[in-house]
């Protein structure tokens, strides 16, 4: 029996109320008014990511609204489970997971190629030299074996999203290996699908050439692969703008012939169908020439060349605003195009308070997976007359962050080593904490800016000002509890308590409002300030 991912309940959701289902695609709106999904709940972060971005390039491929007046009746009013369920079949045949070829993100015409083990989907897994060279401390292999039909679609899905380096010849994402994506979410799982929808004309105009229509040009798996022996480039050129949601950059067709039964090594349901390996090839379909892909903030280098961001050590906090949230004109660093139409969308959406953006993805060191990072930052909904001046002084504040967060790390390694110069360790846990334990404080001070540039009379000079100066207060006292915390951190008998008096006094020294660098980033007044420091 063919197992169909427009049809079939596949997809772990939780609705308000908390109860837990798997639910068909076509079924993002069942109960909205009384009990609505809220969001995916399948057992692994970077399924979920996947999953988002599955649901959002279906309703983006088969039903984008034509103009802006379309998009918001689909916000207030989603659609029914019925009209939902037309509008995906018309694409259901590209999604049969097994069965005769084409099948989703499958090879269209592999049959002889490397056998794997089921496990290397995830891509956590260690590879076949780690293991060899007995490596594997902390994952260990054959930790899964088999996989049930639902997590097969789901690894499968990730993989193929998310593909870092994987040796010569195994492509990366159309997007790169770990591609940071951006979601804006809403209250429900519906309002978070639509409001990552562009118009029609907008998607069209984004990336790719919307002339070729055919279903390979949209779901490459519908033919055969262009593949890349060659170095051969696939191009936005070379195919319709939605395939940036389907990318298929290896070759890889999922094994359906094993008669094992029991329990999914990944999700633990009981199943008559495990999956236990797959075949690969190397030279997949190699996406280069500047794909702009709507979910992922981009730079762009000094000879203007698009580049997709990626995940990095640290994860993902307030820190990253710049680029995520709004342009970051210093680095060249813009957010997502879905955060630019959101933005003019949002005027519209006032009632709607819990709108946040969700970042996420891998950090890979070329193949290795180090580690998978997400979070969340509100998007405060700001009048268009003030937006300028406001994203101006959030810029401020965050350069001011920076500069304390390195001076604290820094005068760390003055008290901890005599020569603090020479130490090669890795010290980011520093700075993870410090933006950790100012975060907070960070949203609450935006809020409070927001509010003192909507007075309607002007800015009120001062009273910006005294934001800024609270905002150097917790900098500056974060800052210290985290030096005294660090600082001492050695046992008593090898600490040097002159070392870290002086380098505490020069942390002191710095954290001062009359710091040069300091006034110049947050635009202060040259008068003495009065405010206390601490």
């Amino acid at each position: 029996m063919v197992f169909n991912l427009i049809n079939e309940k596949w997809i772990p959701v939780r609705r308000l109320d908390g109860t837990q289902e798997m639910i068909a695609p076509w079924q993002v709106t069942d109960n909205i008014a009384s009990n609505p999904i809220v969001s995916l709940d399948a057992n692994r972060p970077d399924f979920n990511g996947a999953l988002i971005q599955f649901l959002i390039g279906l309703v983006q491929t088969t039903m984008a609204p034509k103009k802006d007046k379309g998009w918001r009746t689909g916000f207030d009013k989603p659609p029914e489970t019925d009209e939902l369920k037309t509008a995906f079949a018309n694409v259901s045949h590209a999604f049969n997971l097994n069965g005769d070829a084409p099948r989703f993100m499958q090879d269209f015409e592999l049959d002889e190629a490397k056998s794997n083990q089921i496990d290397k989907l995830l891509v956590e897994i260690p590879g076949d030299e780690t293991i060899k060279s007995n490596a594997d401390h902390f994952i260990k292999r054959d930790s899964v074996k088999r996989m049930c039909f639902t997590c097969s679609a789901m690894a499968l899905l990730t993989l193929q999203t998310n593909a870092p380096s994987g040796g010569k010849g195994y492509r990366t994402s159309l997007r790169g290996g770990g591609p940071l994506t951006t979601i804006v979410t809403g209250d429900t799982l519906w309002q978070t699908i639509w409001l990552n929808v562009l118009n029609e004309s907008d998607f069209f105009d984004n990336c790719g050439n919307s002339s070729l229509t055919e279903d390979a040009a949209i779901f490459p798996w519908m033919g055969p692969t262009r593949t890349s022996e060659k170095d051969q480039l696939t191009t936005p050129e070379d195919a319709h703008p939605a395939q940036m949601f389907w990318g298929m950059p290896r070759r890889i067709v999922l094994n359906f012939d094993s008669d094992e039964t029991g329990n999914c090594d990944v999700c633990g349901c009981d199943s008559n169908n495990l999956v236990t390996s797959y075949i690969a090839k190397n030279y997949g379909t190699n996406y280069e020439g500047g794909w702009r892909h709507t979910l992922t903030p981009h730079g762009t280098n000094k000879e203007n060349v698009l580049i997709p961001r990626h995940g990095n050590q640290g994860g993902i906090s307030f820190r990253h605003w710049l680029g995520l949230v709004q342009n970051d004109n210093a680095n060249r660093n813009e957010p997502a195009t879905v955060v630019h139409t959101f933005r003019a969308r949002q005027q519209g959406l006032e009632d709607k308070q819990s709108l946040q953006l969700w970042a996420f993805g891998y950090d890979f060191d070329n193949m290795k997976a180090r580690c998978w990072y997400e979070g969340k930052m509100p998007l405060i909904n700001v009048d268009e007359s003030i937006r300028e001046n406001y994203e101006s002084i959030i810029e401020q504040l965050i350069k001011t962050s920076e500069l304390v967060a390195s001076n604290v790390r820094k005068y760390v390694k003055e008290s901890m080593f005599r020569r603090p110069g020479d130490v090669k360790g890795d010290f980011s846990f520093i700075d993870n904490r410090f933006w950790n334990n100012t975060e907070s404080e960070f949203y609450a001070t935006l809020e409070k800016l927001r509010i003192s540039l909507s007075g309607g009379a002007g800015i009120d000079i001062d009273s910006v000002v005294e934001i800024k100066l609270q905002w150097l207060n917790t900098l500056f006292r974060i800052g210290e509890k985290l030096f005294d915390d660090y600082s001492q951190s050695n046992q008593i008998d090898v600490a040097d308590p002159k070392r870290i008096a002086l380098a505490h006094r020069k942390l002191r020294k710095f954290n001062q409002k009359k710091n040069k660098k300091i006034i110049e980033i947050l635009d202060l007044p040259d008068k003495p300030i009065t405010n206390n420091d601490y």
